[in-house]
């Protein structure tokens, strides 16, 4: 499956331009010899693992893994790519102590999280507000904390509940615990300033899988999706490019999470990236991945109710129609005028046609001083034998006049060069002429 995709993605990719293909353990070996045919070995830049799932996955036996890694390559030329020191993380809040940056969360997640695992971090940590907060995970039951009671961190926040970053999370749906829905979740506060280069060997602070979880729960209000990635992941490959005006194309776009780091990489730095987001199933495409990236565009309520501000820009939703030719390069008998107009135009001009412009005539319409035709499937209801198909002086004379340059896509003409000439024709005959791709 994979070898003609990647080969496809070669040919859309600049010659600056960057590839990230994220995987785990089990393929990543064929992968990277893939990616080394195609691409080429001098043009790897990095197989960097990426702490994935902090408590090191499912596993029951052997070696716990817990991460996956990113393969990334360049199309032959590197001068794009980011070389400054990048910020691990901005210290972009700040209490009593001094500026800081919010940290994982101290609950136990993934394998042996639960109270009975390890009794000795079941304990109380006093919340902003006085109450004192156990270890509840989001189902009801009860879980334990990362670090225990002898932990300097937990000692600190149990003299000083500010030492932790605190927020009112909601449990999952129908799930009360002692009378409420929802409870205080504390996380870490990373004070540190130190910098790493944008190639580090080991992506251990760029996100997790429950964070890209915990964002689109926030959006939707449900899990929606089994395993997005997190967006600071996703917005940290894109700053590996230097380009601020890149297009950015994820061909598995899965729950919109490219979409939506570059939204918010562009409200960051003033950029004006651009993407193409492309899935193949029906039941995500519209409603999760086009929904995700309209609501972070312009604005949304979150999980416990909140307003979110949008992060700006627009995007149009497109769905691929049927295939309009056939193997040998020949229109299919089952197209109708109006997906061939679309198509036509849109070669042309390199503008869509929208849906309510898409007249029942051959004139299409103008763009940029120029008038675009299309005589196809007897759209003159012509009762020659060519349909009206072929443009003659008859059919010429039923064209909707144009005063300008005009290009008509037909299936033949019968005029001569000097009569195009002086009515500014120019023919493109089809199927021929018309871009298949």
């Amino acid at each position: 499956m994979m070898y003609p995709r990647l080969q496809l993605l070669k040919q859309l990719l600049s010659r600056d331009g960057l590839i990230a293909v994220s995987i785990d353990d089990n393929e990543a070996n064929l992968l990277g010899v893939l990616l080394d045919g195609i691409f080429g070995v001098g043009n790897r830049l990095a197989c960097a693992p990426w702490l994935a799932e902090p408590s090191g996955g499912k596993q029951k036996t052997t070696l716990r893994k817990g991460h996956e890694y990113l393969l990334i390559y360049h199309n032959g030329d590197d001068s794009n790519l980011t070389r400054e020191e990048k910020s691990t993380g901005e210290l972009d809040r700040k209490d009593k102590f001094g500026k800081y940056r919010k940290g994982r969360e101290l609950l136990k997640w993934g394998d042996e999280s639960l109270r009975e695992d390890r009794k000795d971090m079941w304990f109380s940590l006093r919340a902003p507000d006085g109450t004192q907060v156990f270890p509840v995970r989001n189902d009801g039951r009860e879980g334990r904390w990362r670090l225990g009671t002898e932990n300097q961190l937990i000692l600190k926040i149990r003299n000083d509940h500010e030492y932790a970053e605190w927020e009112m999370r909601p449990f999952d749906d129908g799930v009360v615990v002692s009378g409420r829905r929802e409870r205080w979740v504390p996380y870490e506060k990373i004070r540190d300033t130190k910098k790493s280069f944008g190639w580090t060997t080991w992506l251990d602070s760029f996100g997790f899988n429950s964070d890209g979880t915990r964002e689109l729960k926030d959006i939707f209000g449900i899990k929606s999706f089994d395993t997005p990635k997190p967006t600071q992941l996703i917005q940290w490959i894109v700053s590996l490019h230097a380009d601020q005006n890149a297009l950015v194309l994820d061909s598995f776009a899965g729950s919109g999470t490219t979409a939506h780091a570059i939204l918010s990489a562009n409200k960051a730095d003033d950029g004006n990236r651009r993407f193409i987001l492309i899935e193949m199933e029906p039941k995500i495409a519209g409603p999760i991945t086009a929904e995700r990236v309209r609501r972070v565009a312009l604005g949304y309520t979150n999980s416990k109710g909140e307003k979110v501000e949008g992060l700006g820009g627009s995007f149009r939703f497109c769905e691929l129609g049927d295939p309009l030719f056939d193997e040998s390069g020949k229109i299919r008998s089952t197209v109708r005028f109006a997906d061939l107009a679309r198509h036509v135009y849109f070669c042309e001009t390199g503008e869509p046609l929208p849906r309510e412009r898409v007249p029942n005539t051959p004139f299409l319409g103008e763009c940029r001083g120029v008038g675009v035709y299309l005589l196809f499937n007897g759209i003159l209801k012509d009762k020659s034998a060519d349909g009206g198909n072929v443009l003659t002086r008859a059919v010429l004379a039923q064209l909707p006049p144009f005063d300008g340059q005009k290009v008509i896509y037909c299936a033949g003409c019968l005029l001569g060069r000097d009569r195009l000439q002086s009515e500014r024709i120019v023919i493109r005959q089809t199927p021929y002429e018309i871009k298949v791709s």
